[in-house]
């Protein structure tokens, strides 16, 4: 049986876990101390008009329905976009208000624009919700004077927008390159021998679960936010590599492999302003990989070489290229983190311009800030992405809700375009499941109102007094809680909003109980007839289609390497490798989509994602392999050629077909042939070190892809 003592304990470990560093709680503090602030002064300077009720709902929208995330600087500039946003969207909402289809077509349109625009960033992303409430509100109210309600988003801007940013600021506002940090300082730890496997797989999945987290990649728009994305899929990769005998195995190349690792970690965990020092170690520490790395490699090769026996310079071969994905790997991280960096480091008017990128290779290519803009949206929409589907359905579900509180005689319209928007998700069960909670969760709140008002009254100090704990509750306990317990506060909140601005009882709550179920049933009926499976299928689509664009892509990259570069050429790995990223977004878009409609069913989460994972390291084995320069023409054509076979192999392999040539390892036909064709100078020794990259590369995905890719296999499971 529980008792009061055990239910206290799990409370407060449920708190423990869900807001450990008190960011929730803090949020919550700031809502309770200035959305009574603001309502005040809203009666103090507007009373009799609509001033205070902009006033209250613009400080919900700012402190409640959105926390920007990012460093001071990045938070009020955001704060300050929403500012002028909301600006637009009350004058435009109010204006439109008195005509019905122009209204829901306006509606539609923004809803679709805001919806997609949090593909671009972290930041769009958050302000979603709060930028379309702020047109709802206005579009689905008594029409009003435009400048009462823009007085009383002024007033909620004055005041939510200084204590978001100054009091009670979140501490950690990077969770991305805090995990990330944390996964270096981990792997470092393991090649010394200080941290075991299951620590890796710790930091590893408190990355991982970060950035999969959110229906959208938790990065900003900077050239330098959005490079870590890359960072997130190398650390993965290096995880399931590195075991016990990884330090062993890397030999003189381990203190400079965990240097880097080291000094990567310094460099994401330290503030920008204070991160040159960090930087330049960074890049010693990597010159100096690089030419430990180097003269290992060579030694190797010409151990290779000497070794009287083929079944002993095979073992060789085969430890050489293990150590030259591990620590090329390692360099590639440290290079992206080196990048990003300085990508930050840029002057502000250059971040906006998108001038004055630090050079970069294709494994750790950049987009400006400009580029991103403009490349972004039309990779989703020529791939169809998941995003996609969900702007529309969203933009149909709002506009159909803001269509009925048009056609029929609703008191609070803006209500059910609420409840359609909290409810509308990627899937019709996903929704529906939404929708019954919604229902739930408000009803809940409508009775304990109607407790709290049949008990207290409306007398106005009370709901005075009420005001700042429901304010805290509807910030907080979505954040702890649950889904229905933030319903369920939310309501409460409204009541006593209304009951602030104009007495009236409990009976508003009923209207907002019945507003609700409308707006509730229209995302239902929505997300019934447009696309009602969701996005499980879209990501064995999205798998397939990016180890198709891979396979293609590390095709074309080989052969650059084996037959020479030329301009063509390199055109076409640059056009090939834009395909695969492209492609890659979309399946991240996908599998996010699908982790947040099948949450909690770890058996049935983990194949997508092994097998996201999967797709996403032949990107990246393309990239490591276009950035190789080739040896000169006439050097190794034996060797070119067992290249060239086995990238055929995992060719077919990757589309599904089994290879007609049936091939042992890649390493042990490639020291052979390295073997029959090497001299015995410094430039044929030389030569064979690009060689010795691809082959490396090559032989991680034969470990990969051992059998015929199935795609079926996804959809089934």
């Amino acid at each position: 049986m529980l008792n009061p003592a055990l239910l206290w304990r799990r409370a407060v470990d449920r708190i423990k876990r869900r807001d450990p560093e008190h960011d929730a709680a803090r949020r919550a503090v700031r809502a309770a101390l200035v959305l009574p602030l603001a309502a005040a002064t809203g009666f103090a300077l507007g009373s009799g008009s609509q001033t205070p009720l902009f006033a209250i709902f613009g400080s919900v929208a700012l402190l409640i329905t959105v926390d920007f995330p990012g460093n001071r600087p990045a938070r009020a500039l955001a704060y300050g976009g929403l500012g002028v946003n909301g600006a637009i969207l009350i004058t435009l909402g109010t204006l439109v208000a008195p005509l019905p289809w122009v209204a829901v077509l306006t509606m539609f349109v923004i809803a679709v624009i805001v919806t997609f625009s949090g593909v671009l960033s972290e930041t769009f992303a958050a302000g979603q919700r709060s930028t379309l409430m702020l047109f709802v509100l206005p579009a689905c109210t008594p029409i009003g004077p435009v400048p009462e309600r823009l007085f009383g988003w002024l007033i909620a801007l004055s005041l939510a927008v200084p204590a978001a940013l100054f009091l009670l600021p979140p501490r950690h506002h990077d969770d991305l390159r805090r995990h990330a940090a944390l996964v270096c300082r981990t792997l470092a730890d393991r090649l010394d021998g200080d941290a075991t496997d299951d620590d890796v797989s710790t930091a590893m999945g408190a990355l991982r679960a970060n950035f999969l987290g959110a229906d959208y990649r938790p990065v900003g728009l900077t050239a330098g936010s959005r490079a870590l994305v890359r960072v997130v899929d190398d650390l993965q990769w290096l995880a399931d590599r590195v075991t016990d005998t990884s330090g062993e195995l890397l030999a003189e190349m381990r203190d400079p492999v965990v240097r880097v690792l080291r000094e990567s970690a310094l460099v994401l965990s330290t503030p920008v302003a204070e991160r040159d020092s960090h930087r330049a170690n960074l890049s010693e520490a990597l010159a100096v990989q690089r030419l430990i790395a180097q003269s290992r490699y060579r030694d190797d090769i010409i151990e290779i070489l000497a070794e009287p026996n083929d079944a002993t310079a095979i073992g060789v071969g085969r430890k050489l290229l293990t150590r030259r994905t591990i620590s090329g790997c390692v360099g590639t991280t440290g290079r992206v983190i080196g990048i990003a960096a300085a990508a930050d480091a840029r002057p502000v008017w250059a971040r906006v311009l998108g001038r004055r990128l630090p050079e970069a290779g294709a494994a750790e290519r950049l987009l400006s800030e400009s580029q991103a803009l403009t490349s972004l949206p039309g990779g989703f929409l020529a791939t169809r992405a998941v995003v996609v589907r969900n702007s529309i359905r969203t933009g149909l579900g709002l506009a159909l809700a803001v269509a009925v509180t048009h056609v029929f005689p609703v008191q609070h319209g803006f209500w059910v375009v609420l409840g359609a928007m909290s409810v509308l998700r990627s899937s019709a069960l996903t929704t529906g499941t939404r929708v019954v909670r919604a229902v739930v969760g408000t009803t809940i709140g409508f009775l304990l109102g109607v407790a709290f008002i049949e008990l207290m009254g409306v007398d106005p100090v009370v709901l005075w007094l009420a005001l700042p704990v429901v304010a805290f509750g509807s910030a907080y306990v979505p954040e702890v809680a649950s889904f229905v317990a933030g319903q369920a506060m939310f309501t409460m909140m409204v009541l006593i909003i209304f009951n602030v601005i104009s007495p009236s009882g409990w009976q508003v709550g009923l209207l907002r109980v019945e507003d609700v179920v409308v707006g509730a049933m229209v995302g239902a009926v929505v997300s019934l007839l447009l696309w009602p499976r969701g996005a499980a299928s879209r990501v064995s689509r999205s798998v397939d289609a990016s180890i198709a664009a891979g396979a293609t892509f590390l095709t074309v990259a080989v052969k650059r390497v084996t037959r020479g570069a030329s301009e063509s050429a390199d055109d076409k790995v640059f056009s090939l490798s834009h395909a695969a990223m492209s492609a890659s977004r979309t399946l991240d878009d996908a599998v996010r989509q699908y982790l947040s409609e099948s949450g909690g069913s770890t058996d049935r989460r983990a194949p997508a994602i092994r097998a996201v994972n999967r797709a996403v390291r032949v990107r990246t084995a393309a990239e490591l392999i276009a950035d190789v320069v080739p040896p000169p023409i006439t050097a190794y054509p034996r060797v070119r050629e067992v290249l060239e076979l086995h990238t055929s192999v995992i060719r077919e392999r990757l589309h599904g077909r089994r290879p007609v040539h049936d091939l042992g390892p890649i390493g042990d036909d490639f020291v052979l042939a390295l073997r029959a064709e090497a001299g015995s100078d410094d430039l044929s020794i030389r030569a064979a070190l690009p060689l010795v990259t691809v082959a490396a590369n090559l032989g991680e995905l034969e470990l990969l892809y051992p059998e015929p890719v199935h795609p079926a296999a996804l959809r089934s499971g």
